[in-house]
């Protein structure tokens, strides 16, 4: 039969050192005096009862990848602190004015943009009149023609 260190009984059983100390001095595990720097022995039989009847009271909760993830309760997770929502808040900010930004440079909002461009379209068409009416007037159907056009501009 085995006997067991407080820290290899620790290991064994998943459980503190602490809370088997806890047990021991309330008298639910029994052990046996230990040697040199060993505080105490404890069998392997009465580990295994303790175990079978007060294990669940005494176990630590671990869960499986506590290292990669931290448990946060439902609680916390309802409400976020100041900092990160001012944090978030000013990304938001940003994200839209990079938005407008490159929306403004897509398409030209202001109305100068638009009347810069509608006064461009009109000295064309301008042009072009001018030009149709200079051509001899033998070439009737070329002229018809270039009106139908320049009228649907």
């Amino acid at each position: 039969m085995r006997k067991f260190t407080l820290y290899q009984a620790s290991r064994y059983t998943k459980i503190s050192r602490y809370k088997l100390e806890q047990a021991i001095e309330e008298g639910i595990l029994s052990c046996t005096e230990g040697k040199g720097n060993v505080k105490c022995y404890i069998m392997e039989d009465d580990l295994n009862s303790f175990l079978e009847t007060h294990g669940e009271q005494y176990r630590k909760l671990s869960y499986p990848d506590d290292k990669q993830r931290v448990f946060v309760s439902e609680e916390i997770t309802k409400h976020i602190s100041k900092e990160i929502h001012d944090q978030l808040m000013n990304e938001k900010d940003r994200v839209i004015s990079l938005l407008e930004f490159q929306n403004e440079q897509l398409m030209p909002q202001n109305s100068e943009g638009f009347k810069s461009q509608a006064l461009k379209i009109e000295e064309l068409r301008s042009i072009a009149s001018k030009a149709i009416n200079h051509i001899p007037s033998d070439q009737h159907d070329i002229i018809n023609q270039l009106n139908e056009k320049l009228s649907t501009l």
